[in-house]
């Protein structure tokens, strides 16, 4: 029988009411999965005298078989850090900023209040914001728990959109959309498809202050929503006994629930603990499979399903080559876990990060004609995929000692996967570790995890290939921006103030990171990494400020040129002479291996085919199989055998590198 969202929180609901009790001790929490050489400093770097100052979020949460649904039973643990008192406490919801259309917001608060004999009211302001009015204001170091009983829906995605090819073209028309552009889709985050569900945003979280001030405007919803602050949660999620868990933070217990006939075999509920993170998520399936690696004090593990367990295993092998690489550059990780789950995203969007845990979409793990009917767009389609929001690199991405692509994946996309990967792994660092503002300022933490994949790649294979990666995976965003004819523009702004997700890709995705390889020259290998890592340890669990970095990269005698070159690359337009020329000619120059690029025929054929994929016209047909059976471009003429091949190779069939 398929349970209901009423009956999974009538399920919780009949727990005993909590009773008044002293403050949680966040002493466990923290234990379960932060390092024990990183432990003790973390107050310090908090700035707290206590990691119970931290907001804990306490959720019980049941869910079924089927994952189209929740019930939630939360407390929240708020204590008034600052020096005047709190009148009031708002809450969020961000699963409801983003309505996809059709839908209805996802998640409901059924019921709220306080505990401990505190007589407050819970109203609902708008869909993605509640405000707890209280009696009277919490003193500063003062203390108030918060319960509420929610329920979600998850909806379920329509599998024929989440291969490359649709992800692609979703990913190509949401550039092309303006940003006052109602949104169409929350990239699945919460929502469920090809056996996976994914449960991020479904709590409530407390709102994100500004000079003392609650913030219940998103100012647009381009980019990342989230508060950014550091908290702790303590988690019981009651499943089936199928169902495979993946969470943030660290498993420390499971038991069997005693259901109401007696029976304790069907469901279990496993707790998780995660002490001193920036967010929490989940992730279920019934027949998820693992990989794990233990990286020093870290253990690395990859879900997949297990039709996808080659891919599955090359994304282990990266995650635990990438958090390799980023710890010896930018300073230890502090978790002792770190997962990354194969995940339906949707929209465009090709990993998205959370604290010790990232999701890479499913598309990346199989061969790009998978689940469209043979009609996948190959490397074109990743091209296009990898412009998305999340990441860049396929959201919002060998040489010597190369390893094979996994089976039925061409060497492109591979190298996709790879990026991807190895992007949302940095996002431990940029804003995991160090933390910073991705409404006002979202060029500090995406560009310079744009930058960390490309070192990656410098680090695990050479300095070539780390180049010609940032061609393909970085400044492509650029050049596509420009082909379109947007202009060029300053990356250090607002989400909001990006006039459309073309402008925001191009610009903080695949201009923003090349400031770094622009400091990197000025300063020297050794001072430049040197600073990088002084910049994290100075901000490490803080929000650093917008040019924290360039404050710290400007110490010493090389001070003015930095923010000179900060000035250049984040304020000013430069981008046409520092990156190149945005021509068709050196897109696909970029792009295609070199037979193809230098057969002028060829070129002017598959030019025509990407002017038609980017909306630039060229006479290409919406059919793409009658296009290759036998329209050379638009003029009526029988393709060639030769470029034929050519436009199987571009997409879909043939491997380009």
């Amino acid at each position: 029988m398929r349970a209901t969202v009423g009956s999974l929180l009538g399920l919780l609901l009949l727990a005993s009411p909590a009773s008044a009790q002293s403050w949680y001790d966040a002493t466990e929490l923290v234990n379960a999965h932060v390092r024990p050489s990183m432990r003790a400093d973390l107050p310090a770097q908090l700035e707290v005298g206590d990691l119970s100052e931290l907001p804990l979020y306490d959720l019980v949460t049941s869910i079924p078989l089927d994952m189209s649904s929740y019930g939630l039973r939360e407390t929240i643990w708020v204590t008034n850090t600052e020096s005047a008192p709190m009148n009031d406490v708002v809450l969020r919801v961000f699963a409801n900023v983003i309505v996809p259309s059709g839908q209805t917001p996802a998640v409901t608060i059924a019921r709220g209040g306080c505990l401990d004999g505190v007589a407050c009211t819970v109203g609902q302001v708008s869909r993605s914001v509640w405000r707890v009015v209280l009696p009277s204001p919490i003193p500063p170091g003062g203390h108030l728990r918060i319960q509420l009983d929610i329920t979600g829906v998850v909806r379920e995605l329509d599998e024929s959109q989440m291969s490359m090819m649709a992800q692609g073209m979703q990913s190509m028309q949401a550039m092309q959309s303006g940003a006052s552009a109602p949104p169409t889709t929350d990239y699945g985050l919460l929502a469920h498809g090809q056996g996976i569900g994914s449960f991020a945003n479904f709590f409530a979280v407390l709102a994100r202050r500004d000079g003392g001030a609650w913030v219940t405007d998103d100012e647009g919803t381009q980019g990342d929503l989230g508060t950014d602050a550091m908290g702790n949660v303590r988690a019981r999620i009651v499943v089936p006994r199928a169902l495979h868990v993946v969470a943030s933070g660290a498993e420390v217990g499971r038991r069997r629930v005693r259901e109401a006939d007696g029976a304790t075999d069907r469901r279990v509920e496993i707790a998780v603990n995660a002490g001193v993170i920036r967010d929490f998520a989940l992730l279920a399936g019934p027949t998820l499979a693992v990989g794990s690696r233990q990286v020093g004090e870290t253990l690395v593990r990859s879900y997949y399903l297990p039709e996808d367990a080659t891919s599955g295993q090359s994304v282990l092998d990266t995650t635990a080559n990438a958090l390799a690489v980023f710890e010896q550059r930018f300073g230890p990780y502090p978790y002792t876990e770190l997962d990354v789950v194969e995940a339906p995203l949707v929209g465009g969007a090709g990993g998205v990060e959370f604290s010790a845990l990232v999701t890479v979409a499913s598309m990346f793990y199989r061969p790009a004609s998978a689940g469209d009917g043979g009609g996948g767009l190959g490397g074109l389609g990743a091209m296009m995929a990898m412009l998305g929001d999340e990441g860049g690199d396929g959201s919002e991405g060998e040489s010597e000692g190369e390893s094979a692509a996994p089976a039925g994946l061409d060497p492109m996309q591979q190298s996709i996967l790879e990026f991807v990967t190895a992007h949302e792994a940095a996002h431990q660092w940029w804003h995991g570790i160090v933390g910073s503002d991705s409404r006002r300022h979202p060029w500090t933490d995406e560009s310079l995890a744009q930058y960390s994949a490309m070192l990656y790649f410098e680090d695990h294979y050479s300095a070539q290939r780390a180049e010609e990666e940032g061609e393909r995976q970085v400044a492509m965003n650029f050049h596509v921006m420009r082909l379109e004819h947007h202009a060029d523009g300053a990356v250090d702004r607002a989400a909001s103030a990006f006039p459309n997700p073309m402008d925001y890709a191009g610009l903080v995705y695949g201009k923003g990171p090349y400031l770094y390889r622009a400091l990197r020259r000025e300063l020297g290998d050794i001072a430049f990494f040197q600073r990088l890592r002084d910049y994290v340890s100075q901000y490490r669990m803080r929000i650093a400020p917008s040019r924290g970095v360039i404050e710290v990269m400007a110490s010493g005698d090389h001070g003015a040129r930095v923010r000179a070159l900060a000035r250049r690359w984040l304020d000013e337009r430069h981008g046409d002479q520092d990156l190149g020329p945005s021509t068709m000619d050196s897109v696909m120059a970029r792009m295609l291996p070199p037979e193809i690029a230098n057969d002028p025929q060829m070129r002017a054929m598959l030019g025509q085919v990407m002017q038609g994929m980017m909306g630039g016209g060229g006479g290409m047909p919406s059919d793409l199989g009658s296009m290759m059976g036998g329209s050379g471009g638009g003029d009526g003429e029988e393709m060639s055998p030769e470029m034929l091949e050519a436009v199987q190779q571009l997409m879909g069939g043939g491997g380009i590198e």
